[in-house]
């Protein structure tokens, strides 16, 4: 039930004939876990910098009844495992599977649906320390075209703002587009929605340090109708929601606004000196959110799956804009 706290598992031990090897912070071995589904034209734009990396391990969980398959099946690349998920059984089932498969010291957890230098994966490992558990970088949006669009950019305007004042505070910070989490923490999970902001709070729950890099970059793209902004925003208000009523406690606007106004309005007014046409974005996004909320909250109260949600088909097009002075990355063909 929707009610019921989330599971604390103990951890397994590796099931691995023989156990990795830890050559020290600076030597972890890498895997890297790519989710998509029905999105071949994310995974042409994800997959190329990815093989360009360091990575050692990538293993890349997908389904869909697109040209997924047939474009992964053509990539040759002695470290690149496929898993096909023959029916869509939601994120968190998809990554209980992948847990089992990695052997990486340092697993990172990919997005389908982002682009980034493949250098990224080393800055991210450079931060790495005895105490650290988890690192995440900074979210751009590239397909910033409408009005819909320009709220998303807004969002994660606010919720770089957010992150780093909730750093400064002390208070807990959790996100992952792109994670890289000590494979000691990769923990099964039952129906967690959030699995980002999760694995994030239960990282600092066990004694390790969370760390937001807004040097790392990765880009994303945002909904581009209103319709799938707010299922998107609904579906993120019942995780969170989820993860209170399990005993952890994520940092959102909605409950910072009660108990730290001061840290809420600060962000704010950030995010509009960082964008001034946030100052005409914020309140729009303000009042889409309190219908996502609402929605969310009545999601979770009523017990419903948001395990397999609806895909979001807007602005997953091929087309990615590239960032100003970045050059653009060859995308392989069949």
């Amino acid at each position: 039930m929707a009610s019921e706290h989330l599971p604390k598992p103990v951890l397994p031990p590796p099931p691995f004939s023989e156990p990795v090897p830890n050559p020290g912070e600076h030597g972890l071995r890498t895997s890297a876990i790519v989710f998509a589904y029905d999105e071949e034209a994310a995974l042409r734009r994800c997959l190329p910098s990815l093989l360009e990396s360091s990575v050692e391990e990538i293993l890349v969980m997908y389904g869909g009844s697109d040209g997924s398959q047939r474009y992964l099946e053509s990539l040759r690349d002695p470290r690149l495992h496929l898993e096909l998920e023959p029916t869509r059984a939601g994120k968190w089932r998809a990554y209980n599977l992948a847990i089992e498969r990695v052997r990486g010291d340092l697993v990172f957890l990919i997005s389908g649906d982002i682009s980034f230098p493949p250098t990224i994966f080393d800055h991210l490992r450079s931060r790495f320390s005895p105490d650290v558990g988890v690192v995440f970088p900074r979210v751009v949006p590239t397909n910033v075209r409408n009005t819909v669009s320009g709220l998303g950019a807004a969002l994660w305007d606010v919720h770089d703002r957010q992150i780093v004042a909730c750093e400064h505070a002390g208070l807990p910070i959790h996100g992952g587009e792109l994670q890289a989490v000590r494979r000691i923490l990769l923990e099964p999970l039952a129906g967690v929605i959030n699995e980002d902001a999760y694995l994030c709070l239960r990282a600092a729950e066990r004694g390790y340090r969370v760390l937001y890099d807004r040097e790392a970059v990765v880009q994303n793209t945002v909904p581009e109708t209103l319709n799938d902004l707010l299922r998107q925003r609904r579906r993120v208000n019942y995780g969170h929601r989820q993860l209170s009523a399990g005993g952890l406690d994520p940092s959102t606007l909605d409950r910072l606004i009660w108990e730290r106004p001061d840290l809420c309005l600060g962000v704010l007014g950030r995010a509009v000196a960082q964008r001034p046409t946030n100052a005409v974005r914020l309140p729009l996004l303000a009042a889409l959110e309190l219908v996502a909320l609402i929605r969310g909250n009545r999601d979770f109260v009523r017990g419903i799956d948001h395990g397999r949600w609806s895909l979001v088909r807007s602005g997953k097009d091929g087309r990615f804009p590239v960032p100003p002075g970045e050059p653009a990355r060859r995308v392989p063909e069949h």
